[in-house]
């Protein structure tokens, strides 16, 4: 799954930290190797609370299209992404399963306050049509404000509705966007 990390460290990095012998026949165990690659970047393990769940598009999993999954993206308010980087995001499986991952697979997310969006981009555009992948508006609706706080929930279920609305041509300032090389209308 797509996911953006809690420290800026390439995957390559932590795979060669983890695989490097300590010693003669010591192997580096995986939190030996996520100190290690903490400590040169300077930063520390954070507390991480579990964030999974199910995701419908008018009452059907989002089905197998592996071009263009659904992405579930967890906007941070507080601490907004800066320049290109995007926030916490994962994909959604073909039956609208996803899970975050910061440590380890299916971890979950820093503990915090998070509005949820949605994105499911495409060639010509968003087919949600661009109605959940603005954090202002979507932290006018409940369902998707989140709070994180340990041990986390793992059934949390998001029901979007697509069909027969009209689609967001404007989008929003802080709207998260895959575009595939397409313009933001300005």
């Amino acid at each position: 799954m797509l996911q953006r990390r809690v420290f800026p460290l390439s995957a390559g990095l932590v795979l060669l930290l983890s695989l490097a012998p300590a010693g003669c026949n010591h192997t580096t165990s995986e939190s030996e190797a996520l100190k290690k690659a903490l400590d040169l970047s300077g930063k520390s393990e954070q507390t991480v609370v579990k964030f999974s769940g199910t995701v419908t598009i008018d009452g059907q999993p989002p089905g197998p299209d592996r071009r263009n999954p659904v992405f579930v993206i967890a906007y941070d308010p507080k601490n907004p992404p800066k320049g290109r980087q995007l926030p916490f995001t994962t994909r959604c499986d073909k039956d609208g399963h996803f899970q975050f991952n910061t440590y380890s697979t299916g971890d979950g997310l820093p503990a915090g306050s998070y509005v949820v969006l949605f994105a499911q981009p495409k060639p010509d555009g968003d087919a949600l049509k661009n109605l959940y992948n603005d954090p202002d508006k979507n932290a006018k609706d409940e369902h998707f404000q989140i709070n994180l706080t340990p041990p986390g929930k793992a059934d949390w279920l998001f029901e979007l509705s697509v069909s027969g609305k009209d689609p967001v041509t404007t989008r929003g300032d802080h709207s998260v966007m895959f575009d595939r090389g397409k313009k933001k209308p300005g």
